[in-house]
């Protein structure tokens, strides 16, 4: 019999299943009942993008998985959205005298869960596709797309009704949009402290707010040494809101991307934060989230800082007007906690802090873990969190808990000879010793793959590379401890970085205590995991010159002999 579950966000289901070593089992065939928010339904098997090896199998082939069965216990479906309700039924697939054949003695029925993007209480995540180095954009494109190709797909992405836009921002996008349509129709005020400020529709809404929206603005990237990121934006708002700059220069980064809603100035409701930056890269072309807490005393707390960052100065050598004055500095240096009920007990850090404050906590916790640590970071540093999370996996944190469950996606720009480049480390520790780190490029499948399609590379979108998109890239930061036992998540805009600590103006939260809101990031988290993962395995099979896998094994020897005590597939199921 098989065992499974399902955990879900409001754009994914990751699905999780094991059961003992089968004769003449090829695969697992995936049934989904799926009754849209709309009311329409679907009935059927999922269907598998890859089909089994020495057929003739061609780039976008698509089978139900009752013909392409899958060979593998775990699986991201990522054909749900909020408000749907979907029921699974996974079979056993046997190969036969007759041909491949359903098992239905053995299968595994999963209850209808409804699909969403809350957890529990009043804390909602949100995230967008900006995982673009897939399959999906190569059939977008096209088989043989040229420059002019790309050229034409970036202005696509400015445009609002755009479906590829759409179709990118997701969730995250839509929410946003609706959150500042939302505010502007009841005069609600906005207090939101930016790093990057530059996509149009966001520049628009806005515009709508007029003096109720309070913006305290950095100048955002710098392409060249002195340049103002967010000029732009400044020219499209100046006079018509209230607007501050926080022009932090060789300071530091002003690196946050919160909003504070309140019904007026001084009665905030609800903040908005996360790793999005307010662009059309952060909406569409990285990979980031939201998290939504609708709670007044976490809402003040951020407006607070808001009015410390606005009003922020010191003075510096020679009279040099400066920032990271002593109040902001003192208030920085204290956590601010509470609890909301269902929502959990939270602590919220701003930074740059004095001695690390923020991160020590973290750390405690991360040391403290007990069964997972699963974890998204962007320029996490050599001195960072990701240094506690990988001490997590030496020989003596082995010893001491060899059922830690660790898996992650790190991603970093690197300079190059010809701008920047791109790495990803996928951290993994699913069996009992644990594997090395793989540093790996967050990459395109380059074709030369059977049944595979050839996907847009890095290089495609670097511009510093020739491309002309910029970073696609892991722009998330979160970390999720034990999401299964006693739930903590830990998200924002911090880095987890030791120059996010000590240089910048950042945010974070910690939540405890709410496992709806562990398992949306968990379900997230395992979703770009396993994107990387296969690319992370073809470069290695290219780096020792060896075959990769080529599709489906006509044979029951694909199964793993240990899945019922697999300790990865055991986490997700006890």
């Amino acid at each position: 019999m098989i065992d499974a579950k399902a955990y879900f966000n409001g754009d994914d289901c990751f699905l999780a299943w094991s059961m003992p070593f089968i004769k003449d089992c090829w695969g697992f065939a995936i049934y989904r009942n799926l009754k849209k928010a709309n009311g329409k339904e679907y009935k059927d098997f999922i269907p598998n993008r890859t089909g089994f090896e020495n057929d003739d199998n061609k780039p976008h082939d698509i089978k139900s998985s009752e013909e392409w069965p899958f060979q593998r216990y775990t699986w991201t479906d990522h054909g749900v959205d909020a408000g749907d309700i979907v029921s699974y039924s996974i079979s056993p697939v046997i190969k036969t005298n007759n041909g491949l054949e359903i098992d239905h003695q053995a299968t595994f029925n999963i209850a209808p869960m409804t699909i969403t993007e809350k957890g529990d209480g009043n804390a909602f995540a949100y995230f967008n596709r900006g995982i673009i180095l897939s399959q999906f954009m190569a059939k977008k494109l096209g088989d043989n797309w040229e420059k002019k190709d790309l050229l034409k797909l970036k202005k696509q992405l400015g445009n609002e009704d755009n479906e590829l836009r759409v179709f990118l921002e997701g969730q995250l996008g839509s929410k946003l949009m609706a959150l500042l349509k939302q505010a502007e129709e009841k005069k609600w005020h906005i207090f939101a402290s930016l790093y990057e400020l530059d996509d149009e529709e966001i520049i628009d809404n806005i515009k709508e707010l007029g003096k109720n929206a309070h913006i305290v603005l950095s100048n955002g990237s710098k392409k060249k040494k002195g340049e103002d990121g967010n000029a732009k934006a400044v020219k499209a708002i100046k006079g018509k809101i209230d607007l501050c700059r926080r022009m932090l220069w060789s300071e530091g980064l002003g690196h946050n991307k919160f909003v504070v809603f309140a019904k007026t100035p001084s009665q905030p409701f609800m903040v908005w934060t996360g790793s999005t930056n307010w662009a059309t890269t952060g909406l569409c072309t990285q990979l980031n989230n939201g998290i939504l807490i609708q709670d007044s005393a976490v809402a003040d707390v951020y407006l607070k800082q808001w009015k410390l960052l606005k009003n922020d100065q010191r003075t510096g050598r020679g009279g040099a007007k400066m920032h990271f004055g002593e109040a902001l500095m003192d208030s920085n240096d204290e956590s601010k906690n509470g609890s909301a009920g269902k929502t959990g007990k939270w602590t919220v850090w701003f930074s740059r802090t004095s001695e690390g404050q923020e991160m020590k906590e973290i750390t405690e916790l991360i040391n403290g873990a007990n069964d997972a640590i699963l974890f998204l970071m962007f320029e996490p540093g050599a001195n960072g969190l990701l240094q506690i999370i990988q001490s997590r996996l030496s020989s003596a944190a082995a010893t001491a808990n060899d059922k830690l469950y660790i898996h992650g996606v790190v991603n970093t720009l690197k300079p190059s000879k010809t701008g920047q480049d791109v790495s990803v480390e996928l951290i993994g520790r699913g069996q009992h010793k644990g594997f090395d780190l793989r540093v790996i490029q967050p990459e395109g499948v380059a074709g030369g793959l059977a049944e595979w399609a050839t996907e847009v590379t890095r290089r495609d979108f670097l511009m510093g590379q020739g491309g002309v998109i910029g970073h696609a890239i892991i722009h998330s930061k979160i970390i999720v401890i034990d999401p299964r036992t006693r739930p903590i998540v830990i998200t924002g805009s911090h880095n987890f970085s030791q120059s996010a600590s000590s240089k910048n103006d950042e945010n974070l939260i910690i939540i405890k205590g709410n496992s709806g809101l562990a398992e949306r990031y968990a379900v997230n988290i395992m979703s770009v995991y396993q994107h990387y993962r296969w690319r992370a395995y073809l470069q290695d099979c290219n780096a020792k010159g060896i075959s990769p896998w080529h599709g489906l094994k006509k044979t029951d020897q694909w199964q793993k002999q240990d899945a019922p005590t697999d300790p990865e597939l055991g986490f997700w199921l006890k």
